[in-house]
C-alpha cells in the first residue's frame, strides 16, 4: 500500500497540468462562438431597423436615404466596427400608390476584423449579414 502511494504521488498534478489547457480552450471557443453570433445579431437587427425605418418614408429617395444612417447609426451604437458595411434594399414599393400593398427590403453585410471579435492582433475578417422584410402601410399617403 505504502508503495503504491509513492507511485501515485504528483499524478493530480500531471491530470491537472493536462486539463487546465483543454478547459481554457473550450471557454475560448466558446467565447469566440459567442462574439460570432452576437455580431451577426447586431447585424440583423441594424437590417430590421432600417427597413422599419424606410418603410415609413413618403419617397423612394428619402427611403434610400435613411436606410444608410440608419444602418450606420446602429452598428455604431451596438459598437461594432465594421471594416466593410455593404446594403442592398429592394425600396420599389414606397413609391407605389397609396392602396398597393407592398414590401421593403434591406439587406446588411458586414466584414468584421476578428482581432475586434476574438483576440487583439489577430489578422483576418469575418462577414456576417443580415436580411429584413418590413411591409409598408397600404392606406398611407405616399409621394413618388
Amino acid at each position: 500500500m505504502n508503495i503504491a502511494r509513492r507511485m501515485s504521488r504528483g499524478s493530480v498534478s500531471v491530470e491537472v497540468a493536462l486539463l487546465v489547457p483543454v478547459l481554457v480552450l473550450v471557454a475560448a471557443l466558446a467565447t469566440a462562438g459567442w462574439r460570432i453570433w452576437w455580431a451577426g445579431a447586431q447585424v440583423r437587427a441594424a437590417a430590421e431597423a432600417a427597413a422599419r425605418a424606410a418603410s415609413v418614408q413618403v419617397s423612394v429617395a428619402k427611403a434610400g436615404a435613411v436606410v444608410d444612417e440608419v444602418v450606420a447609426a446602429d452598428l455604431r451604437t451596438a459598437g461594432l466596427h465594421c471594416r466593410d458595411i455593404k446594403v442592398d434594399d429592394n425600396l420599389t414599393a414606397v413609391g407605389l400608390p397609396p392602396g398597393v400593398a407592398g414590401t421593403v427590403t434591406v439587406s446588411v453585410t458586414c466584414a468584421v476584423a476578428l482581432d475586434d471579435l476574438l483576440v487583439p492582433g489577430l489578422p483576418g475578417s469575418i462577414t456576417v449579414g443580415g436580411q429584413a422584410v418590413e411591409s409598408i402601410d397600404m392606406f398611407r399617403s405616399r409621394g413618388r
